[in-house]
């Protein structure tokens, strides 16, 4: 079964890997490293040459007693990030949020 995702269609009937792209500043997973379009585009790559099939953008931190974050600032997070990696990488883009908003942002820039 091949599934697109906004122009790039994976086969779905085995598995794929999900690299996971934090852009906030406080990441648990990894303490804000990748808050730059340039560092976060480089991680993507390198996700990617280890075969990473998706990429997950999250702009705003799910760690216990995270501050939320507004609309406006997850979506500056998160927009440049995935219209660098639409643009520059054979990846699907996907991001992690709650908010309708960023979802329909995120797609016109290419998140799949």
């Amino acid at each position: 079964m091949q599934i697109n995702f906004a122009g790039r269609v994976l086969d779905m009937s085995g598995c794929h890997v999900m690299g996971i792209l934090n852009v906030t500043p406080d990441s648990f997973s990894d303490g804000g490293r990748y808050n730059t379009v340039e560092i976060a585009l480089a991680r993507a790559r390198e996700m990617v040459a280890d075969g990473a099939a998706f990429i997950d953008v999250g702009g705003e931190s799910t760690r216990p007693g995270a501050t939320p974050v507004s609309v406006e600032e997850e979506l500056e997070r998160v927009c440049p990030v995935v219209e660098a990696i639409a643009r520059d990488l054979d990846v699907v883009v996907s991001v992690d949020t709650s908010s309708p908003q960023v979802m329909a942002e995120v797609v016109k820039l290419g998140a799949g």
